[in-house]
């Protein structure tokens, strides 16, 4: 479902809140938890509350793509979160997280109470999931999970070069990259046609 299919008179009541939920998908335990308390069904799935035990960064929505990175952290993490954050590589990195807004009604209309929700959630980021990790001092223990957008490996150079070998091992029988060593250092003219 998108925000469409939502009927205008609901949007434009100004009675409307919003909460976020999130999908973790760790390997031996994935997690679904919102940003209130106790538990929350919404788009047939069940989410934990988590209250404000986890803070999420700011968040840059673009319409279709995720593009950034979110960040996730526990500040007043306890020793036993901690010591399960350390060494969890294979249990975080490059798993998905998603992260949803769930619209609701911050007031009571008829039959309609407080709190309903309105709609299915609708997805704001998709991400994979990469370096948790964690801080301690005499004072403070930290986790934090950084999650990176589709788009955020558009800087990151492509597999592969660009050279016939390259080529030829991706489709074979390609020469289409076969003068391109000779090219090298060399300048090439273009003559317009006609």
């Amino acid at each position: 479902m998108s925000i469409h299919d939502i009927p205008d008179e609901q949007l434009r009541r100004g009675d409307i809140g919003c909460t976020i939920l999130c999908q973790m998908d760790f390997r031996t335990n994935p997690q679904r938890w919102w940003l209130g308390y106790g538990s929350l069904d919404a788009g047939g799935a069940e989410y934990q509350g988590t209250g404000d035990v986890i803070q999420i960064s700011a968040l840059n929505i673009t319409y279709g793509m995720s593009a950034g990175m979110v960040r996730f952290s526990i500040p007043s993490a306890s020793p036993e979160m901690v010591a399960r954050c350390d060494n969890q590589a294979s249990e975080v990195n490059n798993r998905v997280c998603r992260i949803f807004y769930q619209l609701f009604s911050t007031i009571e209309r008829g039959d309609e109470h407080a709190g309903r929700l309105i709609g299915d959630p609708i997805a704001i980021f998709t991400g994979r999931m990469r370096d948790m990790t964690s801080t301690s001092t005499q004072d403070a223990r930290n986790i934090e999970l950084e999650a990176y957008g589709r788009l955020s490996r558009q800087g990151r150079p492509p597999y592969g070069r660009w050279t016939d070998a390259d080529q030829r091992a991706r489709y074979p029988g390609d020469t289409g990259l076969g003068l391109l060593a000779s090219l090298k250092d060399r300048s090439v003219v273009w003559i317009p046609a006609g």
